[in-house]
């Protein structure tokens, strides 16, 4: 008996201890997959069960996560806010993330995505020797939405219209080797906030070398066509692609005979159909072939004050093929596929002036389709402008020069001076130099820029004044009427000053001293007091500064009434408190080591908790709910850091073992 009660004991002792741990995993939680982060340094969070005890965080350009930007490992928590200036604006990142519990490590969770705000329309032109990155001097062009050259790689083109872009060769690369090929394709389509790459894929060639190479609608092309070489030693070739060897040096030209690829006509020789060959050197010359569609086609048509008209006018149409004409409406059949341009010179009706080009100058011609240029003029009467001065209110003539900008431009070193026949539209006058002598200009009245009616008259005055031409500007702020500057911890500001002088400005108080006397207007850009918006500019943004003189402006800021975050925590779903550290993140940053907790005179604003460690005993954080909220001016927020009990036996008293069974009773001694 003793023995099975004491095997008893020690069974039920191993059992209450004997407790299955979870399976370790890790899934992302924010921000969503798919959306944008409104921050260029997101937060990134995510759960976990387990019992993990750390993380690994990736954050990458594709999803194969080849070009990491983050790569951080050893994390506690399970959040991670990224630094400033390691995402690109509008662009995707995708991201992913693994636990660690002891010598166990999950595999990486599914990769989730987000964009960064703005746009980041990119275009990069890269060049390979041998099949090895090569970087040096060479010369292409650019052609699509909006055109380009490059004389060196590698290159990047950034902040372009999305639509077809193709990459021309037109002379350079590695000394004594050749292009073969511009990889993925000689023309890509450039999305929306994406990026595109063109590679220009050079071979060495042996010396004294002349390559025919060919191109068919911008991609490399071989195959039977007849041409000639004529130069210090004649040759002739009848497919592509052919090099020619052990050439004296000299001038070569190459002459097409017939050939090429079918149903398609040659567009030109690049990079020109004449090139030196140097002692040892190489050139290429290659054959472009478009082929073209019986239907595509390319309309040009012209309307007067939105009727149609036709008669002479004078433009070029600039694209896969370069053409020109004296008239409209015309027509251009058989035109290969590719981006078109228009552009008009001259001509059209007699006193009207081109007000437009719809639906757009650019337009993209399809195969077997059609597009439509139309050259919209307007009939109007032409106007006058003058331009005279004064001094000190006095009228004054002499040197002085300056510029008018408008639909006809001119520029001028004297006044008075007047100028007709001019069309209609919006001009403006800027001062140069000049004038009177020790006088300096105040103001161009009645406006720098003025509308001219059709048939009317409009009149720029330059007003100088003699005497001091400078003076102070002063700018100031305050806080709920109280004078406030910028300080440590006190907020950051920025404005622009616009005038004579244009200046910008980082802090408060500032003086802006030897400013030129005129109208000055102050913009405030960003920034204050923290917790503060701006309610007024006092006297106000416009004011005149006089010469020798001194205005002051004010940036009036009101201070928002202050919110309250509240930090609680729950064990199972239960309210739970006691020692736990955390973060709180937004306009107002702090931390605490205990729940629940309060956090009073915060401003308005986004906030987030991070959790640093602690917590509930042999607890993990699952959750931290909400993962992200909006505190509003003079509002209550409150977060919930969940946590899941992981460990074995619940604390508490064990149960005293059985009692033991009193010793056998001896007999008696006689």
């Amino acid at each position: 008996m003793r023995r099975l009660a004491m095997l008893l004991m020690v069974a039920a002792l191993a059992l209450a201890g004997c407790v299955i741990q979870p399976a370790l995993s890790v899934a992302l939680d924010s921000p969503a997959n798919g959306g944008t982060v409104s921050s260029q340094t997101p937060i990134l969070a995510w759960t976990s069960a387990g019992g993990a005890t750390s993380y690994r965080l990736q954050v990458a350009t594709d999803a194969n996560f080849s070009d990491l930007v983050v790569d951080k490992s050893g994390m506690t928590g399970p959040s991670y806010s990224i630094a400033s200036g390691t995402l690109e604006t509008g662009r995707s990142y995708y991201w992913r993330v693994n636990a660690t519990r002891g010598s166990e490590t999950t595999a990486f969770s599914p990769y989730w995505t987000f964009k960064t705000q703005g746009s980041s329309d990119s275009l990069m032109v890269n060049a390979t020797l041998n099949g090895s990155s090569w970087s040096g001097a060479v010369q292409y062009t650019l052609t699509g939405p909006k055109a380009g050259s490059g004389a060196s790689v590698p290159q990047s083109f950034a902040a372009l219209p999305e639509g077809t872009y193709g990459v021309s060769y037109t002379g350079g690369g590695p000394p004594g080797a050749s292009l073969t090929s511009i990889t993925p394709s000689p023309t890509q389509v450039l999305s929306t906030g994406g990026a595109i790459t063109f590679t220009l894929n050079f071979q060495s060639q042996p010396s004294d070398t002349i390559l025919v190479n060919a191109t068919l609608d911008g991609s490399i092309w071989s195959g039977s066509v007849y041409y000639t070489l004529h130069g210090p030693k004649g040759e002739s070739g009848a497919s592509v692609a052919q090099t020619f060897s052990g050439l004296p040096d000299g001038t070569y030209t190459l002459s097409y005979s017939s050939g090429g690829p079918s149903g398609a006509t040659l567009s030109s020789i690049t990079p020109s159909p004449t090139q030196a060959l140097s002692s040892g050197g190489t050139v290429a010359f290659t054959l472009n072939f478009h082929r073209t569609h019986p239907d595509s086609t390319v309309y040009v048509d012209a309307t007067l004050d939105g009727r149609p008209w036709s008669g002479r006018v004078t433009y070029d149409i600039h694209g896969p093929r370069a053409d020109s004409s004296a008239r409209a409406p015309d027509s251009f059949d058989g035109m290969p596929h590719g981006t078109y341009t228009i552009a008009y010179r001259h001509g059209g009706p007699t006193g009207a002036s081109l007000t437009s080009i719809t639906p757009q100058p650019t337009q993209t011609l399809h195969s077997g389709r059609s597009i439509s240029f139309t050259l919209n003029f307007h009939s109007q009467s032409t106007g006058r402008i003058y331009v005279d001065a004064t001094l000190d209110g006095a009228s004054w003539a002499g040197e002085v020069s300056y510029v008018i900008h408008g639909p006809w431009s001119a520029s001028k070193d004297s006044v008075p001076h007047s100028y007709g026949d001019l069309p209609s539209g919006t001009y403006t006058v800027s001062y140069l130099s000049g004038g009177p002598p020790g006088a300096s200009l105040m103001s161009i009245s009645p406006s720098p820029t003025q509308t001219l009616p059709e048939g009317g008259t409009i009149r720029f005055t330059l007003n100088f004044h003699a005497g001091q031409s400078v003076g102070t500007i002063l700018v100031n702020a305050t806080l709920d009427g109280q004078p406030w500057e910028v300080a440590v911890g006190s907020g950051k500001v920025s404005y622009s000053l616009r005038g004579p002088k244009s200046d910008s400005g980082h802090s408060v108080p500032e003086t802006f001293s030897n400013c030129p006397a005129g109208t000055y207007t102050l913009s405030f850009l960003s920034g204050g007091p923290i917790g503060a918006t701006l309610s007024s500019i006092s006297p106000g943004p416009r004011q005149t500064l006089a010469p020798g003189g001194t205005i002051s402006y004010t940036l009036n800021f009101h201070a928002q009434a202050k919110g309250t975050v509240l930090v609680n925590a729950t064990l199972d779903g239960k309210p739970w408190s006691g020692s736990v550290s955390y973060v709180l993140h937004g306009p107002y940053v702090d931390s605490s080591e205990g729940v629940p907790d309060s956090f009073t005179n915060c401003p308005p604003g986004t906030y987030t908790v991070s959790y640093s460690s602690g917590g509930p005993h042999q607890s993990q954080l699952i959750s931290i709910t909400p993962p992200r909220q909006h505190l509003s001016s003079g509002g209550t927020i409150s977060f919930t850091l969940n946590f899941k009990f992981q460990g074995g036996v619940i604390p508490g008293v064990l149960p005293p073992p059985p009692p033991m069974p009193p010793p056998p009773t001896m007999p008696p001694s006689d």
